[in-house]
């Protein structure tokens, strides 16, 4: 079973959860590990793509978008995309940009689930994690600057 980890952000910005997973992302790949983003729709899964090419000027952070839960031509690190990605993946960490508990939760050896600093989506974010709770996940909270 995973472990569960929510970042709640400090200040409530446009783009803050897309952001933070970017830095997320980036230390993954830093530390040679692996990453599948869900995102909640096409758009978000568009502008995450461009945001991993310019939210930091001085590194790379290899990714690949995978489309209708196809797998894509070449391996990346870092792979974004809105439905659970194929069965068997072989990926560490599941960064959630979910209002709602991935189904493919249970498939990785973590799962980070990114939570804005505004009532609605921390309210979201306590139901997701009594839902964790309940099916016995181990649960971190951190508290993230942005």
């Amino acid at each position: 079973m995973p472990r569960v980890d929510f970042y709640v952000l400090s200040a409530s910005i446009p783009d803050g959860k897309l952001r933070f997973a970017c830095r997320l992302a980036q230390k993954i790949y830093q530390l040679g590990g692996s990453a599948y983003i869900q995102t909640a729709d096409e758009d978000q899964a568009r502008q995450l793509d461009e945001m991993l090419w310019t939210f930091d000027q001085s590194s790379f952070v290899p990714h690949r978008r995978e489309t209708g839960g196809q797998p894509g031509q070449t391996e990346a690190p870092i792979r974004i995309g809105q439905q659970a990605p194929p069965d068997p993946t072989p990926v560490q960490v599941l960064i959630s940009l979910l209002d709602q508990i991935p189904e493919c939760a249970d498939r990785f050896e973590r799962v980070a689930e990114l939570v804005d600093n505004d009532l609605d989506d921390k309210k979201l974010a306590r139901l997701r994690y009594s839902d964790y709770r309940k099916r016995g996940y181990q649960l971190q909270s951190h508290d993230v600057d942005v």
